[in-house]
């Protein structure tokens, strides 16, 4: 993941240095990782992202309770087999895992982005990540559209397993990762949680 993120930069730096609002790709230097990145894409989804993080910054993070009520006692017909939630520092996050059997996991994380912290977490973990794509012989990151938005999704082809990122309700960043889990039901998965908080 930390060639990802330098790839990304690599190529963001070298497309400001030369004015380039197309896509602007870089390869790893053994050549088994490339990161492209869409900068006429990327810079409207940065004015974007930076007016939500400010919307964000003025709302209060979630309490435990609130948060326990986005980690369901079931998913995709799996029971819950743990879950942890906790709010220290201005930031209110959860998981849980769902375990069908020794292959078969499925995991979620719930981030609550409102707040000082919540704000810079949304703009450091998600926005860095949009409008990017990058594959290596292990698997691929790319930006997709999911449920009216956009959402990272990633594979790991050495543990068969997918990761879907993507902002819940205006406020929650989501991940969904699945082992052995076809992505398709995974999605089926993410559109099942219930992230509206009262």
């Amino acid at each position: 993941m930390r060639k990802i993120l330098v790839l990304m930069l690599c190529a963001l730096a070298m497309a400001s240095c030369n004015n380039n609002r197309g896509k602007v790709t870089v390869k790893s230097d053994d050549g088994k990782t490339t990161a492209t990145v869409d900068l006429s894409s990327a810079e409207k989804s940065t004015t974007e992202m930076q007016n939500k993080a400010e919307e964000l910054k003025k709302l209060a993070p979630f309490t435990v309770d609130q948060l326990k009520t986005l980690l369901p006692e079931e998913l995709a017909g799996i029971k819950r087999t743990n879950y942890n939630a906790s709010t220290a520092m201005g930031i209110a996050a959860g998981d849980a895992e769902y375990r069908k059997d020794d292959n078969t996991v499925i995991r979620i994380s719930v981030f609550d982005c409102a707040g000082e912290t919540g704000a810079a977490y949304y703009s450091a973990t998600y926005w860095m990540k949009m409008n990017m794509q990058s594959e290596s012989d292990n698997g691929y990151t790319k930006t997709v559209d999911f449920m009216n938005a956009k959402a990272v999704e990633s594979y790991d082809k050495s543990s068969n397993k997918y990761t879907l990122v993507f902002l819940a309700n205006d406020r929650v960043l989501v991940s969904i990762e699945g082992e052995n889990v076809p992505l398709d039901d995974l999605k089926d998965a993410a559109k099942s949680l219930n992230v509206k908080v009262s």
